[in-house]
C-alpha cells in the first residue's frame, strides 16, 4: 500500500497543468493518461478509493490531472466489460463553432474538436469488439457555416465513416426547408418565432439517431456539447448504469462529491438565480438531478423514444425538458459525477445576450411547470414569474434576493 501510494503521489504531481478544455486534448495530456490508465489497471483499488484518497490528500486544484485522467481510466474498464453489442451516438450540435474546429496552431481557441472527438470514439471501439461508435453533428442554422468545416473535417480525416454512415452532418436550416420527417414539431428558421437555440438542433439529431437502422444492440445516445469540456473518453462512465439495468437515463453531473470541474468565474455568478427558480417551479426535477443544464446524458433507445414528442421547448431548456419528460413518464433515471474543464473563452453566450438567454428561459421553465403538472397552477410566484417583463428580470438580476419567495414581497 505504502509503494502504491507513492506511485500515485508521484502521478499526482507530474501532471501536465489543465487550465481549459483544451489542456486535456494534447499529446503531452494523452501520454500522462497512458501512464495513470498502466497504473489503474495494474492498481488493486477500486476508482472510488483511489479518488477518495486524492481528494483528502491533495488540493482541488493539484489534482485536477490526476483525477480527470482517472475518470477516463474508470471509463475505458468500463467499456472492456462489454460483452454484448452496443451502439452509441454522440450528438455534436454547432453555432459558430469554426474556431473550437481548428487546431490550436491555427486559431488561439481552437480545440481540433471534431478529429478530436471522432478520434476518441474509435479508440473507444477498440476496447470491446461490441462497442460501435458514431458521431452526428448537426448545424443550428451557422452563419459561419460550422456545419460545412465540420463536414470537410470528416470527409478528409474519417472518409471510411462518412461512407459507412458512422460520422453524420445535418443542417437544421435545410431540414426546415425540406420539411423533414425528423424535424421538431413547429421549428422555425433563425428569424422565427420558434427558432433553436441549440435544442432544436439536438432533438433533429436525436431523431436521426432513433432513425438509424443499422444501429446494433442496445443503442445508447449522447447529448453533448460542441466543446471538448467533457473529454469524450468518459463515455463509459454514464453508460454504466444503463449497461448494468439499473437506469434508461443518466445525466453526467458536476455536482457530485467525486466531479471534477474546473468552471470559469463567470459562469459560476450568472444563473443562481435561474437554478433557484427551475428548482422551485420542478421539485420533483431537482430531488433527483442538481446539474441540468450539462450537455452529457445517455438515454436508451427506448426512453428517449418515449419522451421526445413531448418535448416543446428548442432553446437551452430543453435539457431540462428531457429530464422533466422522463420524469413524468416513469424513465429510471441517475446521475454520474464527471470531469468537466470549462471552455469559457470561445463560448458563443456572452454579454447581454445571457441576461436576455435567462430572461427567456424562466418564461420557458414556467411553461414545462404548467404542462407537466409540476407545481400548484394557483402558485403565486409561478403566477409572477410568467409575468414579469424584461426590464423587471434585469433589476432582479442585478439584485437577486436571498431566496425567491422574496420575490413576492
Amino acid at each position: 500500500m505504502c509503494s502504491d501510494k507513492t506511485t500515485m503521489d508521484v502521478l499526482i504531481e507530474k501532471a501536465p497543468p489543465i487550465t481549459e478544455a483544451y489542456d486535456a486534448s494534447t499529446a503531452e495530456f494523452r501520454g500522462y493518461l497512458g501512464e495513470v490508465i498502466s497504473w489503474y489497471d495494474s492498481h488493486d483499488g477500486d476508482y472510488a478509493s483511489i479518488d477518495a484518497e486524492a481528494r483528502k490528500a491533495y488540493s482541488a486544484e493539484g489534482v485536477l490531472g490526476f483525477r480527470l485522467a482517472l475518470k477516463v481510466a474508470e471509463s475505458h474498464r468500463i467499456l472492456h466489460t462489454i460483452t454484448e453489442p452496443v451502439t452509441i451516438t454522440l450528438l455534436n450540435p454547432v453555432y459558430k463553432e469554426t474556431a473550437r474546429m481548428q487546431r490550436r496552431e491555427a486559431h488561439p481557441h481552437g480545440e481540433d474538436s471534431i478529429r478530436f472527438k471522432m478520434a476518441a470514439l474509435q479508440y473507444l471501439e477498440s476496447l470491446s469488439p461490441m462497442l460501435s461508435c458514431r458521431l452526428i453533428v448537426i448545424d443550428d442554422g451557422c452563419t459561419d457555416g460550422s456545419g460545412n468545416m465540420a463536414l470537410n473535417i470528416l470527409k478528409t480525416d474519417f472518409a471510411d465513416a462518412i461512407e459507412n454512415k458512422k460520422a453524420r452532418v445535418f443542417f437544421l436550416s435545410e431540414a426546415i426547408d425540406a420539411n423533414d420527417p425528423d424535424l421538431p414539431t413547429g421549428l422555425t428558421h433563425k428569424d422565427g418565432a420558434n427558432r433553436s437555440v441549440k435544442g432544436g438542433a439536438v432533438l433533429l439529431g436525436m431523431r436521426k439517431a432513433l432513425a438509424d437502422e443499422m444501429a446494433t444492440g442496445q443503442h445508447i445516445i449522447i447529448d453533448n456539447d460542441a466543446d471538448l469540456s467533457i473529454h469524450p473518453e468518459q463515455i463509459g462512465l454514464i453508460i454504466e448504469p444503463i449497461l448494468m439495468g439499473r437506469a434508461e437515463v443518466v445525466a453526467g453531473s458536476r455536482r457530485e462529491a467525486d466531479s471534477v470541474a474546473l468552471i470559469g468565474g463567470s459562469r459560476n455568478a450568472r444563473g443562481r438565480l435561474f437554478i433557484q427558480i427551475w428548482q422551485y417551479l420542478l421539485p420533483q426535477l431537482s430531488q433527483q438531478i442538481i446539474d441540468t443544464n450539462r450537455a452529457f446524458k445517455a438515454f436508451t433507445h427506448s426512453a428517449l423514444k418515449r419522451v421526445i414528442d413531448r418535448l416543446a421547448i428548442y432553446t437551452f431548456p430543453y435539457q431540462i425538458e428531457l429530464l422533466q419528460a422522463s420524469i413524468s413518464e416513469g424513465v429510471t433515471m441517475e446521475k454520474r459525477g464527471i470531469a468537466y474543464i470549462d471552455s469559457e473563452a470561445a463560448s458563443t453566450q456572452q454579454g447581454n445576450e445571457i441576461t436576455e438567454t435567462y430572461y427567456h428561459q424562466v418564461h420557458q421553465i414556467a411553461g414545462i411547470a404548467r404542462r407537466y403538472q409540476t407545481i400548484d397552477p394557483f402558485d403565486p410566484l409561478l403566477d409572477l414569474l410568467e409575468s414579469i417583463g424584461e426590464q423587471d428580470w434585469q433589476q432582479i438580476e442585478s439584485n437577486p434576493p436571498q431566496r425567491i419567495e422574496d420575490l413576492l414581497v
